[in-house]
């Protein structure tokens, strides 16, 4: 009877020690009656990190706003737009749009096992599901997209608008907890771009001006120039180089997303510049037969001193910063002769 009377007691402990467990385990996870839909809340709109919600997960706010849990460290990522980003970060996403893996020369040679999701504004929902993600990088615009994805997988929305490369870049890595290799990529890109720099001075005389001409892309007929977006990113702004007073009395103005449009008849007043690079798009052919035969472009200071430097187009205007590094050494192998 006495060791009965001792057992009862002992076996009630080990209950209430199981119980106590459960209870712990069930933190911080999805509610298995939500069908596995990520817990989102709206809330202010700067993204920011905060106190974990458990050792596995974290409350990350994202540039809409949204409080989503994610995962501390996740392994199975899919992105709709930052890939170049990831890549920089060291980070392969297993999933991405078809534009994603095709548009981007500078990480052409890092992205074999990503799977192709298709278009993104037709985004393979049922391939995205089979990938099993834990976790989903996307970008405003969509929210009928980010709805479905959401879905799926806990999804954070990484601002594209109002944000230059080198903020994209830190944005995704505060999404996964790496912000310290992006301060450290941005310094060693800096240090590039000086070395750089100091390597092309030997080759570029001080006040040679610099201009860019992107012919065709977005619609037919069409002539752009470049401050220092895009195409002019690495010549203006990492580099240094000058533009023509015009270019830059007019890019000054702002309101330039697309570069600044211009007519044939406006070549002699925008593309003045010493040396010129030049983006030339193959959807329009005799437009830029047309401008090629023209006095206008065969007038132009860069054309008549052979200082014009037609560039790849899927490296020379992606706005991202793997580009932007392969750009430093694309303008070596140009200028250094």
């Amino acid at each position: 009877m006495k060791q009965r009377r001792t057992a009862i007691p002992v076996l009630l402990i080990l209950i209430f020690l199981l119980m106590t467990a459960c209870g712990k385990s069930g933190e911080g996870t999805l509610d298995a009656s939500n069908s596995g839909k990520p817990q989102v809340s709206p809330a202010a709109s700067t993204p920011s990190a905060s106190p974990a919600v458990n050792a596995e997960t974290r409350t990350y706010k994202d540039g809409l706003g949204r409080e989503v849990v994610i995962p501390a460290k996740p392994k199975r990522i899919v992105t709709t737009q930052y890939l170049p980003d990831m890549l920089a970060l060291g980070v392969k996403p297993i999933g991405a749009p078809t534009h994603l893996l095709t548009n981007f020369d500078s990480v052409k040679s890092l992205i074999g096992g990503i799977e192709d999701l298709g278009a993104v504004n037709e985004l393979n929902v049922e391939k995205t599901v089979s990938l099993n993600p834990d976790l989903i990088i996307a970008m405003e615009g969509n929210q009928e997209l980010i709805d479905k994805l959401s879905k799926i997988a806990p999804t954070v929305v990484v601002k594209w608008s109002g944000s230059d490369p080198f903020q994209h870049l830190k944005d995704v890595a505060a999404v996964l907890g790496l912000s310290d290799k992006a301060d450290q990529w941005i310094a060693a890109y800096n240090k590039k771009s000086e070395e750089v720099r100091a390597k092309l001075a030997a080759y570029v005389k001080p006040g040679e001006t610099f201009g860019t001409v992107v012919i065709g892309g977005y619609e037919k007929g069409q002539l752009r120039v470049y401050g220092d977006s895009n195409v002019g990113f690495t010549l203006f702004k990492s580099l240094q180089f000058p533009m023509t007073d015009t270019v830059k009395k007019e890019w000054s103005k702002g309101g330039h997303d697309l570069g600044m449009k211009i007519s044939l008849e406006k070549l002699p007043e925008y593309a003045s510049a010493d040396r010129l690079f030049v983006v030339k798009f193959d959807n329009d052919p005799d437009f830029l037969k047309q401008v090629e035969n023209s006095s206008l472009w065969n007038n132009l200071p860069a054309v008549k001193n052979n200082k014009v430097y037609v560039v790849n187009d899927s490296l020379w205007f992606s706005l991202d910063v793997m580009s932007f590094d392969q750009q430093l050494d694309d303008a070596v192998k140009l200028l250094a002769k």
